[in-house]
């Protein structure tokens, strides 16, 4: 039996009753959660967590991620066959950065009506999710249309490369946009950099290439530039968000 991958900003509870669904049609598959703490509504968050995701996971995964502030309304559910793999969830753009990833794709609709207006999860996503895992592609119709996201490109000039912090962990290290090949061209290791015109920060290989309490730029698991502080918090101790647009330029 194949996998299916759970990503959404559910929390504790509802992801227990999604994967009591997934076995009640498919009893042998192996359920992964890549994560529910998702911030509440934020479908780039999860756009960008789902194209880091996928991968890892060999053909015929399923992945369904959920984030839906529209659940209930008039919004559509897809199917996306994306390089073998399946992608399950709502149709506002969180499928399409992961479907691009993986080369052409095909967007099919899905045509099931919910038993709740606020838990599309558990009554359309993981039953479609499960009845996909047993070869069953049923109640879903091609669509030309669908809602796309595009996540933000970094920019650079000849001083400066500009980004976007895409996602903080639970260390409080802040995982920009910026691909660690560009940053590795452009400068060395050991390099100071004003993060934001303000802060002088090393870009180093290591966390413990600092001081404890100082912070540092380096290239993390997602290949990304990522602001952290060594055995601290960067997003708490450097006031940084979600979403927030950084610049790092030579002093």
């Amino acid at each position: 039996m194949g996998i299916v991958t759970l990503i959404s900003d559910y929390g504790a509870y509802y992801p227990a009753v999604m994967k009591a669904t997934i076995l009640g049609i498919a009893p042998e598959a192996t359920i992964i959660d890549v994560t529910h703490e998702i911030s509440p509504q934020n479908v780039r968050e999860a756009a960008f967590i789902l194209r880091e995701t996928v991968k890892y996971f060999p053909r015929g995964t399923v992945h369904i991620a959920v984030v839906d502030p529209t659940v209930g309304t008039d919004r559509m559910g897809l199917v996306i066959e994306a390089g073998g793999h399946y992608l399950v969830g709502p149709d506002n753009g969180l499928l399409i950065p992961a479907a691009r990833s993986l080369g052409d794709f095909e967007v099919l609709r899905i045509e099931m009506e919910a038993k709740s207006r606020t838990f599309h999860g558990r009554d359309v996503f993981a039953p479609v999710g499960a009845h996909i895992l047993m070869g069953r592609l049923r109640n879903l119709q091609p669509s030309t249309t669908y809602v796309d996201l595009l996540l933000q490109e970094p920019r650079s000039s000849e001083n400066a490369v500009s980004g976007t912090i895409f996602y903080i962990d639970r260390f409080g290290n802040c995982v920009t946009n910026i691909p660690g090949t560009l940053m590795i061209q452009r400068s060395r290791h050991n390099s100071t950099h004003l993060l934001n015109g303000a802060t002088a920060i090393r870009f180093v290989q290591t966390y413990d290439e600092v001081a404890q309490g100082h912070p540092l730029l380096t290239v993390g698991s997602f290949e990304l530039v990522e602001i952290a502080v060594n055995k601290g918090s960067a997003a708490t101790e450097l006031n940084l968000k979600l979403g927030d647009s950084i610049s790092l330029e030579k002093p």
